[in-house]
């Protein structure tokens, strides 16, 4: 007998579209806005997304998408304000670029203040911990169901 997972599915997508909607509010309540000046065409906030994976009926992976330019703002890196260790990376056109060394350890300071939107959404009560008690809870429920005599 196939156990029924449709509720657990549909308490999941909604802990996910609110966390989506959490995410959003935690970078707006610590003012990441697009700046005028930004060389991006436009609001990397509204671009947060969140994407459910089902495997056998059951929701196996929750993620959120998002601009790479928010891990940045996550970070307080930028540019002159990298890592201890920097990077390499390719741009469009296939170029090599890596980090600056004059820049290494200045993530975080100056201009460039860490702002922990993501953490401070998904370490909330309502975050991953929500999560986890929805899957233990409906799992644990339809398990049980099926060890019973119909």
């Amino acid at each position: 007998m196939a156990i029924n997972f449709d509720r657990q599915n549909e308490r999941v997508t909604e802990w996910a579209q609110r966390t989506e909607a959490s995410l959003k509010g935690s970078s707006n309540a610590l003012g990441i806005t697009h700046r005028a000046d930004s060389p991006s065409p436009g609001a990397s906030v509204d671009k947060i997304k969140n994407r459910l994976k089902l495997r056998g009926g059951i929701i196996e992976v929750v993620s959120f998408k998002f601009p790479r330019t928010l891990i940045w703002t996550h970070k307080g890196a930028g540019k002159g304000r990298g890592g201890m260790q920097g990077s390499v990376w390719y741009d469009r056109l296939g170029i090599k670029h890596s980090t600056n060394p004059e820049s290494f350890g200045k993530m975080g300071t100056g201009g460039r203040q860490a702002k922990t939107w993501f953490n401070n959404a998904i370490e909330a009560p309502d975050g991953v911990e929500q999560l986890a008690t929805i899957v233990a809870e409906e799992s644990g429920d339809a398990i049980v169901n099926n060890l019973l005599i119909k």
